[in-house]
């Protein structure tokens, strides 16, 4: 009787053995192919009047108080379940706009810590100054923008180049992060966004399924 019993407390725990290591397997297995992602949202829309036509001291004014504007209220389910396991996030990238600050302290918990990294301020660009000619604000901005870019346009501001060798060692740390953590989350802006996106496409990472999302306000784009 005693042996019987003994024989089967063996063959017990013989099977939990094999149940444990078989665990154990696949934790290990679960590890190696689950790849860290990056996640790069962009900011809500910014509660401001849409710019009509105007001179481009106004189209400078109207940038001015871009920049110091909030975000409109949004649903943020609608962002999150973009976002693999969002209720384990604990740290978030963000920029010191204020717009995206609004937008990550709506979206993720409180007890999330948010890091405020001046990297990911948006690229900023001096606005062409052309008196009396009337032309669309958005007009204005696109092509200031684009001459800052090509090094035309230039002002105080940061040169184009020094943002992207800003940004390029910010990646490093991001990578980092998301290497050690499983994950990591930027909450930022659309040029930012874009640049960031094509420095990690040239590291290797690549878009998650179904990870491309545009440069849209409240975009998730999702690098893996």
């Amino acid at each position: 009787m005693k042996s019987a019993r003994k024989k089967i407390k063996t063959i017990a725990f013989a099977g939990l053995l094999r149940c444990g290591v078989i665990l154990f397997l696949m934790i290990l297995v679960g590890t190696a192919y689950s790849n860290p992602k990056i996640y790069i949202i962009r900011h809500a829309a910014v509660d401001i009047d849409k710019p009509g036509w105007g001179s481009s001291k106004y189209s400078a004014a109207y940038k001015r108080i871009y920049n110091l504007s909030g975000v409109e209220l949004f649903d943020p389910n609608e962002v999150l379940q973009k976002i693999e396991d969002y209720a384990l996030i604990d740290t978030i990238f963000c920029s010191p706009q204020l717009r995206a600050m609004e937008t990550a302290q709506m979206l993720f918990d409180k007890n999330v810590v948010i890091k405020i990294d001046s990297v990911l301020t948006e690229l900023d660009y001096p606005v062409v100054h052309i008196p009396v000619v009337q032309f669309p604000v958005k007009g204005w901005l696109l092509i200031s923008r684009i001459s800052w870019m090509a090094g035309i346009n230039q002002g105080e501001k940061t040169s184009y180049k020094e943002r992207l060798n800003q940004l390029n060692a910010f990646s490093d740390e991001l990578i980092k992060y998301a290497g050690q953590s499983g994950h990591a989350v930027v909450v930022a802006h659309g040029m930012v966004n874009h640049e960031l996106v094509k420095i990690l496409k040239k590291r290797g990472w690549e878009y998650c399924e179904n990870g491309k999302d545009g440069h849209g306000n409240l975009s998730v784009n999702c690098l893996e």
